[in-house]
């Protein structure tokens, strides 16, 4: 939720983080949502990442752009090891736990391949044929200047998007004469947690330096109920960018950046933890600005990126030997896997974006994409059998899949300033996507008939969003779109689909903001079709489907008294499987519960604390055996649950803050309705079938910028 502030009158103005929840935490909450939504109302949840202002006035100001929220990471308060961590604490956002972290995020309901990230104006991919490198999972907010979130297929700029986009970016620092910028981020916390995050820039007018290190990393957690979970993470990134400005106008820069990771996976059991997560990519940017009245930038970039990711069940756990009973009975028999899944991504992409001013009231950006990309898996089994003690190995290397899909786009998106108080905004995009396929295999290694096959695909994005400010404190807005994809790597890889039709997902939003001179508040409806949406049955196939999904969202922010404010929001999806599975339709499997967020802060001066919480319905429209790519629905429905955490923030100087915080402080036992179910787990630990979030954590955090 946000609270939309002006320093000054008129239309310009600043967003910034008004209730930012921290850590999901709670327990079972049987009781009905109304009663849930009541309970946060005294327990709240932490409203945390704010910036300190001398003095927060709540004016009437035009929200600049619906379905749009912009975001400064500069000063945020608290910890997240990666992008899902950080965003799974706002409103609409939900996350298909894997473990400490590496989690899957969801934005309405829509996740995975739905859902693009984006880095730096480049969409990220991940390269693990099951999600279990996701692509915010390489992506540490610290490390960036600020986020961008869209909603639904809203924008053209970066891909087939179906259910949104996140966005991060870096700002270029100027200098006007030599100098250095630096942002030194350092924390820790309860179950091992240690972060630091060090970003320096220094330069002239001409050249710029900046190199940026990342390291994170966390021991197994425990629940509410003192159990432990195997789920262990450290991961570290280093990235340089040289940034030539010999104009005012003209740009270049070229990066190199490199990252490694080793995580623990109490979610899967074959293909056991992440041992190794090596990820290069070099890129380059061009840029030339104020090229004429009418042409304002020009701007080329590339990309080449490598992945290598390496899974095994041996090197982070220990190896389980099973003991056979031969029938009939006779000499001993111990059999021993280790398994090992070697998985390799190669891309390389190059993108051409030039902006115009049409005229005063008018902004179009044109554009063109491509992309080259190589995904292949293998998998190598040794096997020990011994009777007795006469034992033989075998080692058995089979491929798992090998695509490659070229992908060329062209796209535009134009702003239209109507009159003073309306704006229209539309885009279009197409994109044609060839896919080969080589040797393709099912996980446990049978070959399928789709092995080197090729196909091609044609989908096409569009959207038409007009806004009205009607009132000088109220703005509407209705929004009409096209989102289109095709199947994504993994859904051909690892689930037979190969020849599954693309996704079309035709969606409607509408929405009224008001601001007032002591409240502020906002609902947003929205609509969707998805014809052919690809689901995916006991996690081993797939097939198309309709779906039906509608929703609402809901902000309010009341501002109390000059040092207090109480903040809310409620994010509401409800889908429907209109295909079903042969008796009529079903609920869509997969789709997250109610969730409301509530809190109080109080800020004067230079601090600020947060006392907050968190209540989640009941989810028992399910489809037990189906989902989605990275998980399905369990048999029985997922509990309620409501949360409280607090949180504080003090700037002893202009260039430093500290912040604290307790997550879940009652030290409640309960679980995500998307959390992973857990497979075989090491010995020691407690096979739960789902994955329960930790219980209560300490953190703390400082953050310096000079």
């Amino acid at each position: 939720m946000h609270l939309f502030v002006s320093d000054s009158p008129g239309p310009e103005m600043r967003r910034l983080p008004l209730a930012q929840p921290s850590s999901r935490s709670s327990a079972g909450c049987q009781i009905p949502a109304l009663a849930c939504l009541l309970l946060t109302l005294f327990m709240g949840e932490a409203a945390g990442e704010h910036e300190v202002l001398p003095e927060v006035n709540v004016s009437s100001t035009r929200v600049k752009e619906p379905l749009v929220e912009k975001e400064s990471l500069k000063w945020t308060t608290r910890p997240s090891s990666d992008a899902a961590d950080f965003l799974r604490q706002k409103p609409e956002f939900s996350s298909a736990k894997i473990g400490g972290t590496a989690g899957t995020i969801f934005l309405r309901g829509l996740g995975g391949p739905r859902l693009g990230i984006v880095m730096n104006d480049s969409l990220e991919e991940a390269g693990a044929n099951h999600g279990t490198d996701p692509a915010t999972s390489y992506i540490q907010p610290d490390a960036h200047d600020h986020i961008t979130v869209v909603k639904g297929p809203n924008s053209v700029l970066y891909g087939s998007s179906m259910g949104g986009l996140v966005i991060f970016n870096e700002t270029p620092k100027k200098f006007d004469k030599p100098g250095m910028h630096t942002r030194v981020i350092g924390g820790m916390g309860s179950f091992g947690r240690r972060d630091f995050t060090a970003d320096a820039t220094v330069g002239n007018p001409l050249v710029q330096l900046r190199g940026v290190v990342t390291f994170t990393r966390g021991d197994n957690y425990r629940d509410g109920s003192g159990r432990e979970f195997f789920s262990f993470f450290k991961r570290n990134s280093n990235k340089l960018i040289a940034t030539f400005t010999p104009t005012s106008d003209i740009t270049a820069e070229i990066s190199a950046e490199q990252g490694d990771a080793q995580v623990a996976f109490p979610a899967f059991s074959l293909m056991g933890d992440g041992v190794e997560f090596k990820r290069q990519i070099l890129g380059s940017r061009f840029t030339v600005a104020n090229i004429s009245e009418k042409f304002r930038k020009v701007e080329f970039q590339l990309f080449d990126r490598n992945l290598d990711h390496h899974m095994d069940n041996f090197t982070l756990r220990p190896v389980t030997v099973d003991i056979l009973s031969p029938d009939p009975p006779g000499p001993l028999i111990t059999n021993t896997n280790r398994r090992t899944l070697m998985q390799l991504f190669r891309g390389r992409s190059a993108r051409a974006v030039a902006t115009f001013d049409v005229n005063e009231a008018t902004e179009a950006i044109i554009g063109y994409e491509h992309k080259d990309e190589k995904f292949a898996g293998n998998n190598q089994t040794v096997g020990t059998l011994c009777i007795i003690t006469a034992c033989n190995t075998n080692t058995v290397l089979a491929p798992f899949y090998d695509l490659h899909t070229v992908n060329n786009s062209i796209f535009s998106e134009v702003t239209h300033l109507v009159n003073p108080t309306t704006t229209l905004k539309l885009g279009l995009r197409r994109d044609y996507f060839h896919t080969q396929a080589g040797e393709l295999r099912t996980f446990l290694g049978a070959p399928l008939d789709t092995s080197n096959s090729q196909r091609n695909d044609t989908t096409n994005v569009a959207f038409i969003r007009i806004e009205k400010e009607f009132l000088p404190a109220a703005v509407a807005f209705l929004s009409l779109a096209n989102g289109e994809r095709p199947a994504s790597n993994l859904e051909r890889a690892s689930f037979a689909g190969f020849d599954l039709r693309k996704e079309k997902n035709r969606e409607a939003n509408m929405g009224l903001s008001l601001n007032r001179p002591t409240w502020q508040g906002s609902v947003t409806v929205f609509g969707s079709r998805i014809d052919d949406f690809i689901l995916i049955s006991q996690g081993t196939r797939s097939e198309n489907v309709d779906v039906h999904r509608i929703g609402a969202e809901l902000d309010f922010a009341k501002q109390l008294t000059p040092f207090w404010r109480l903040v809310g929001s409620l994010a509401w999806v409800r889908a429907e499987n209109l295909t079903g599975h042969g008796n009529g339709s079903v609920p869509l499997a997969q789709t997250p519960p109610l969730d409301s967020r509530f809190g109080v802060t109080y800020q004067h001066g230079t601090i600020s604390a947060t006392f907050g919480g968190r209540a989640v319905s009941r989810q028992d429209r399910i489809d037990p055996g189906f989902g989605n790519s990275l998980g399905i629905d369990n048999p029985d429905p997922t509990p309620g649950f409501a949360t409280a955490s607090m949180a504080m923030s003090w700037k002893p100087v202009k260039q430093a803050q500290l912040s604290l915080g307790i997550d879940n402080i009652f030290n409640l036992t309960y679980y995500e309705h998307l959390s992973r179910r857990i497979g075989d787990v090491p010995p020691g630990f407690v096979n739960l079938g789902r994955l329960n979030e930790p219980g209560r954590a300490f953190w703390f955090r400082a953050v310096l910028n000079m």
